[in-house]
């Protein structure tokens, strides 16, 4: 049986909590102007001037100051930004959990975390449908590292997150959206191209260009190899699937790219693609959220948008 939060009476800062107040913080530290923040949130201007002197009260501290190029936050205001945000997520969806969801006229938004492969490769699917079912509804695409992906997650600070290989808690799930595996590309006229096949030395031997998005980034080929007790002969890196692409076939570098882009960037024949000697194992593109959303309405709608998209590119 569940206790009660506070065994006594309510604490005395608490009993005196105004939530537009933190409706009223939000919007100032966004917009940086009192006037604006007024506008975005319904309130004159004197009243949101009164709102932000309320603020200073209660949390001791200027929360915006004047500068030369105008209003800058605190230091405090930016250690507050983040938790006032999600009491005001959780709140919202404290009262839209039993709301009925439709999605001809539903105008919520989602935060997605996706890196640009991810863009190109599900994106444009989900965004028709989306066009067609639910013309309201916006999303907004964020380029985490997969360090700082599970934490976003468990922090609300994104809905979703499409990527592979993520090590999670039992409090993400995840589905399947599509099956995969890393390929060697070159430029069409690499001298290494004049084998069908490479070999784990030939592999080693050439010069290449690396894809991590943070810097314990291993997965994919660096896990393999590390495996295997090898290491190639890296010349630079980058965080960006697409602009490698680019590199590869501007340069005599190598990179290990996804088969199913490199799908989609070679039908003018650009590219030598070879299988990978080591590390060309199959993967799984998957979609991450937190259990807490499991039930509510419009992310079971979104989730199942995503498994469309998933049916639709298997065919």
């Amino acid at each position: 049986m569940t206790g009660r939060l506070f065994q006594g009476r309510i604490p005395r800062q608490l009993r005196s909590v105004d939530f537009r107040l933190l409706l009223a913080f939000e919007a100032l530290i966004a917009e940086r102007h009192v006037s604006r923040a007024a506008a975005a949130v319904g309130l004159s201007q004197p009243a949101m001037s009164h709102a932000l002197a309320k603020l200073r009260q209660q949390f001791h501290d200027p929360l915006l100051a004047r500068t030369s190029t105008g209003f800058e936050p605190t230091p405090k205001a930016l250690e507050l930004i983040e938790p006032v945000r999600e009491a005001i997520r959780q709140v919202d969806r404290l009262f839209s959990a039993g709301s009925t969801f439709d999605p001809a006229t539903s105008t919520e938004s989602f935060n997605i975390r996706m890196g640009d492969l991810n863009e190109v490769l599900f994106l444009p699917s989900l965004l028709h449908r989306l066009e067609k079912q639910a013309p309201g509804i916006a999303l907004t695409v964020q380029h985490l590292p997969p360090s700082e992906t599970v934490r976003a997650l468990e922090a609300s600070a994104i809905d979703f997150a499409v990527s592979a290989l993520i090590k999670h808690s039992k409090s993400v799930q995840s589905i399947e959206l599509s099956r995969d595996r890393m390929v060697c590309v070159m430029r069409r006229g690499h001298p290494a191209a004049r084998a069908n096949r490479l070999t784990t030395r030939a592999f080693l031997g050439l010069r290449h260009l690396r894809i991590v998005q943070s810097a314990g980034d291993v997965r994919f080929v660096e896990e393999a190899l590390f495996k295997h007790g090898l290491q190639r002969r890296i010349m630079a890196t980058t965080p960006h699937w697409l602009a490698a692409s680019y590199l590869v076939e501007t340069t005599d570098l190598v990179t290990a790219l996804p088969e199913s882009m490199v799908r989609r960037l070679n039908i003018d024949g650009r590219f030598a693609v070879r299988s990978l000697p080591v590390g060309g194992a199959e993967f799984s593109w998957r979609l991450y959220w937190h259990r807490r959303f499991d039930a509510r309405p419009a992310h079971r709608w979104i989730r199942s948008m995503f498994e469309n998209v998933n049916r639709e590119s298997r065919g």
